[in-house]
């Protein structure tokens, strides 16, 4: 599965780098996070990338079979 750049490099991003890219990705946007929130976001990115990297696993390894049907 191919992955535009912008994604893989998130999903590259070791546990480290996550509070400085997130810091830097909300000033790209000129958005200001109050320090007393900044844990919380960055946890939370840090989950964002976990989630992330493990669809793309899943997708990755299911490749060409037919979804099975949703059933309640």
């Amino acid at each position: 599965m191919a992955l535009d750049a912008e994604t893989q490099g998130f999903l590259d991003l070791k546990d480290a780098e996550i509070g400085p890219w997130t810091a830097a990705r909300a000033a790209e946007r000129e958005l200001t996070l109050p320090p007393a929130i900044l844990p919380g976001v960055i946890d939370n990115v840090a989950l964002l990338r976990a989630q992330s990297a493990l669809f793309v696993a899943a997708l990755a390894e299911h490749a060409g079979e037919i979804p099975e049907r949703f059933e309640p």
